[in-house]
């Protein structure tokens, strides 16, 4: 098992609202997002990201969203009927996610969890600390 960290990774995006990166080798793609994201911002990040799974074959997602706050609600709906579906034909096998403090965030991505999990083909799981996403996401699949 390799360690994403000690490797030079494929910068995607860098601005205000998230970091994109992607380690080919262990075929990951982590989203750190930061604040609030406007929805033309965070709809066009989740299609790049999405884009980029099937690219460069990912098969691992670390969405870190502990310094991410509110997500509106007609973004919400776009993510559970639109982009999830385009999501789960990409191969993905696994995606962690990094719990955010902020309560508007939780709410929000339980939402969209709820919804669309059982419609997805890969698995899901939240953590809190990065190591541990990181170590049960490159444990499989």
């Amino acid at each position: 098992m390799n360690v994403a960290s000690e490797r030079p990774l494929l910068m995607l995006r860098q601005d205000a609202y998230v970091t994109v990166t992607a380690d080919k080798e262990d075929r990951l793609i982590r989203l750190k997002w930061s604040g609030y994201a406007p929805s033309t911002e965070y709809r066009g990040i989740l299609e790049d990201a999405r884009m980029n799974v099937g690219l460069h074959q990912l098969e691992r997602w670390l969405a870190d969203l502990r310094g991410m706050n509110a997500i509106l609600r007609q973004d919400e709906q776009w993510t559970v009927n639109e982009w999830f579906p385009t999501l789960a034909k990409t191969g993905l096998k696994r995606m962690a996610i990094l719990m955010s403090s902020d309560y508007f965030n939780q709410m929000s991505v339980d939402r969209i969890m709820q919804a669309a999990t059982p419609e997805m083909p890969f698995e899901v799981a939240y953590f809190d600390d990065a190591e541990g996403a990181l170590a049960w996401l490159l444990a499989s699949a």
